[in-house]
């Protein structure tokens, strides 16, 4: 069975510390997704193997299940601070891991487990107020019970879960022969 992780390292990493990392990581079985960097962070979303002990080292910080990783860009400059007073202050979600400016942007770290996806987002939407835009990109890609818990908390389908989307039935398809 996969296991999923995140992997954060403090520092952004060159392509060629990427490229070695990954060699790196797949020598003890773990085989990395995907890659992204900001607010002076790198993070990776790796898949672990079920032989993999908990206390094995790796480099940087391992979240089993995988952080969400996310870059929230309010439309206006001073929306930026309410998001991430709301968000890095005493008062934010149980959830939320770290949450770092980074230019225009506030990246969030967000353990869907302890705080959903669906509530963090209310919570940047109540911060900027009503009247306000704003955008949400997730830097590493989400698991299929993060989506579906977010899906059904917009759609008031609190029963909504991973065996009702589509897409992870045709996954299996999509590279088998015809």
């Amino acid at each position: 069975m996969k296991r999923f992780a995140s992997l954060r390292y403090d520092g952004v990493l060159a392509p060629r510390e990427r490229d070695e990392t990954t060699r790196s990581l797949a020598s003890a079985g773990i085989a990395v997704t995907s890659w992204n960097a900001a607010a002076g962070r790198t993070y990776a979303r790796v898949t672990l193997p079920a032989s993999l002990s908990s206390a094995t080292e790796l480099p940087g910080r391992i979240d089993e299940p995988p952080l969400v990783v996310l870059r929230v860009i309010p439309d206006a400059p001073p929306g930026l601070a309410l998001v991430h007073d709301a968000l890095a202050g005493p008062g934010r979600p149980l959830g939320v891991v770290d949450a770092r400016l980074d230019d225009d942007t506030l990246v969030v770290e967000l353990d869907a487990s302890r705080t959903p996806l669906a509530l963090l987002v209310a919570v940047v939407d109540i911060a900027l107020g009503a009247a306000a835009k704003r955008r949400i990109e997730p830097l590493l890609p989400l698991d299929d019970a993060t989506l579906s818990a977010f899906a059904g908390a917009l759609l008031g389908e609190p029963d909504l879960d991973s065996s009702r989307l589509i897409e992870t039935h045709l996954e299996p398809l999509i590279g088998a022969p015809v």
